[in-house]
């Protein structure tokens, strides 16, 4: 069985906002992530405050979150680049970025791959788990969002082998962080989606709590990702112990609210 560590990641305030970093990849002296919270920004209730997705809150939604993702630009002194944001769809859909002035539409995609250094990567969350993949090697980045339908289609997976078809990169180069996402404390869920992510992995069992009080079953997202990516050979995988539904007071959390939430982010950079 392939070992899965988790951390309780600590919460930095950076001029106001508070940000969660990856110990493991803050050690990368070539690269810039963070993994945003709902604290520091602009956005009113119910998406307070620091909510850095477009697609909730109607035209006054939509200019919040553009202010507190420039906001976030300059904090983290990523304003000579660009930011590449996909529409997430839940697929398995990766996307290799080698332009930053000249991007595509991103329509469809839940991963985004790229070599540049005048590119950051963005992707949105509420629960899903956000995970980046780094070729300490090669000074290759790929971000992924994996709800539980992209986590039974092992997008990390196909993140992975895209970096190897494309840069040549090899998995025994590659660390990577998985996020703040929901637990297993909180995320029942129906067979069918259980038997899907089961099938992902080795020793499935030790990553479902399955609960007699209620009868649930309920899969550990953040482990599955993270084994998903060990059996492939990535040398070390930095999980976040955070639940975002349990710290829905920190983060966004879908389940937690109901279904009306702002947006977390989960962002990466190369130096």
């Amino acid at each position: 069985m392939l070992a899965t560590k988790y951390n309780l990641w600590s919460i930095e305030n950076l001029q106001g906002v508070d940000l969660v970093f990856s110990p493991l990849l803050k050690e990368q002296k070539n690269l810039s992530h963070a993994f945003t919270t709902r604290k520091g920004g602009k956005s009113p209730e119910p998406y307070g405050a620091f909510n850095l997705g477009t697609l909730v809150g109607g035209e006054s939604g939509r200019a919040d979150a553009l202010d507190n993702r420039e906001n976030l630009r300059r904090i983290l002194a990523l304003s000579n680049s660009k930011i590449a944001v996909a529409g997430q769809v839940h697929s398995a859909n990766v996307e290799i970025l080698d332009d930053p002035d000249n991007l595509p539409i991103l329509k469809e995609v839940d991963g985004l791959v790229t070599a540049k250094q005048k590119l950051t990567l963005m992707l949105h969350f509420a629960d899903c788990v956000p995970v980046i993949v780094y070729d300490k090697n090669k000074n290759i980045a790929g971000i992924f969002h994996a709800g539980w339908r992209g986590t039974a289609q092992q997008i990390v997976v196909r993140g992975v082998e895209a970096m190897n078809r494309q840069y040549g990169c090899h998995t025994a180069d590659m660390i990577a962080a998985v996020g703040p996402a929901i637990g297993t404390c909180c995320y029942p869920v129906q067979e069918d989606a259980l038997q899907k992510l089961s099938n992902t992995v080795q020793d499935p069992e030790s990553l479902i709590e399955r609960r007699e009080a209620d009868s649930s079953a309920r899969p550990d997202l953040k482990g599955i990702n993270a084994r998903q990516l060990l059996q492939l050979g990535v040398k070390e995988v930095d999980i976040c112990a955070w639940c975002t539904s349990c710290s829905s007071d920190v983060f966004y959390s879908h389940r937690a609210s109901g279904g009306t939430t702002g947006r977390q982010a989960a962002l990466v950079h190369l130096n």
